[in-house]
């Protein structure tokens, strides 16, 4: 994000009043440069420290983890730019191992542009989700990736990976489902912390400790969606697809 910066007409460190001040947001923290003495001090306010944002008619309150307080000038767009900074979506993506990468036993194999087909359906929902996230915040980010429609997306994948490989259903298939459905149980119980940091996080939505509980877990669920495409690309890859 870009560097915004406010001019406000007054400031409130715990309960002293501190006047004018200058408030720069960066993609790390609040900076708020006051004059004293002829002189301009910096106060450095990191955006993991903030626990709470409270808005009034004048005043926005960040509760600090700490347990001290600030009050700014509530201008025009500044609620929004703080928010902004402090619930943007995390990266997802950049440290998993196998997503986007020939990793796995087929991927040398002839059947690599199958692995890639199915690599990019497993994930599919996953990103698909992010992809809606990255242009909202707040509760409508957590509501991006709803827990239940995702496991139902996975369930539904890992039926239809059973089917292209025994056309015809029948104890194979059904094995075949059983044994996937095994290897994918650790996303399913991500996705179920998902649901329920989510579900708080819904509800509280001017609490950032719960807004950094879901981020959390969001990379956990992805870093486990990871670890288990890498399971399921071995189970798939001892059978040939009938398709």
């Amino acid at each position: 994000m870009s560097e915004r910066v406010f001019q406000l007409a007054a400031l409130r460190v715990g309960r002293t009043n501190v006047g004018e001040a200058m408030l720069t947001i960066d993609d790390d923290a609040l900076v708020l440069v006051v004059r004293a003495d002829r002189e301009e001090r910096a106060l450095r306010v990191p955006l993991s420290t903030i626990d709470r944002l409270q808005a009034g008619d004048t005043e926005i309150a960040l509760a600090l983890r700490d347990g001290s307080s600030i009050g700014v000038e509530s201008a025009p767009h500044l609620l929004d730019e703080i928010v902004a900074h402090c619930q943007s979506v995390p990266e997802l993506t950049r440290t998993l191992r196998a997503f986007g990468s020939r990793r796995g036993r087929r991927a040398a194999s002839a059947d690599a542009d199958r692995v890639s087909a199915d690599q990019r359906r497993f994930f599919a929902p996953l990103l698909a989700a992010r992809r809606d996230a990255m242009h909202s915040r707040g509760a409508a980010a957590v509501a991006a990736f709803d827990a239940a429609a995702l496991a139902a997306a996975l369930a539904e994948t890992l039926r239809a990976f059973a089917a292209e490989r025994y056309a015809e259903a029948g104890p194979a298939r059904r094995a075949l489902e059983a044994e996937l459905e095994d290897l994918s149980e650790p996303l399913a119980a991500a996705l179920e912390d998902l649901g329920r940091v989510a579900a708080k996080a819904s509800e509280s939505a001017d609490d950032l400790r719960l807004w950094r509980a879901w981020s959390a877990q969001l990379r956990v669920t992805f870093e486990t969606a990871d670890r288990v495409w890498i399971a399921l690309d071995a189970a798939l890859g001892a059978i040939p697809s009938a398709t």
